[in-house]
């Protein structure tokens, strides 16, 4: 055996040629007859009758489901809510608020002008 084997003697030409397309078509051959091609047309038709009952049903409970919630239900739009029919009660973010200086509130006022998320 050869001890100093030089590849640049061998040259970058193979002696076996192909047709064109000849890859593709052995692909698509091969898929056709081992059935592949119809497993993924039949798994991408469930997958988009999935989806789309799944977007159907989020529709649905953003369209319907609030309209069957209590008017007094905690998830409703009120922004006080009666703890009996005498007395109120204000949210506990109102009350930090209102319990704020004004110091307190100007600085706080700067901070969201000067928030690049909220402007």
């Amino acid at each position: 055996m050869d001890k100093d084997f030089d590849f640049d003697n061998i040259g970058k030409q193979t002696p076996y040629r192909t047709s064109d397309n000849f890859f593709e078509e052995v692909q698509r051959r091969v898929m056709v007859q081992t059935g592949i091609a119809q497993r993924q047309k039949r798994r991408r038709l469930q997958m988009i009758v999935a989806t789309t009952f799944a977007v159907a049903a989020v529709l649905a409970g953003l369209l319907f489901v609030p309209s069957f919630l209590p008017a007094d239900s905690p998830l409703s739009d009120t922004k006080v809510l009666a703890v009996d029919n005498v007395t109120l009660s204000i949210d506990p973010v109102d009350n930090w608020i209102k319990n704020l200086s004004d110091e307190e509130l100007e600085e706080l006022v700067s901070f969201s002008e000067n928030d690049i998320f909220l402007n």
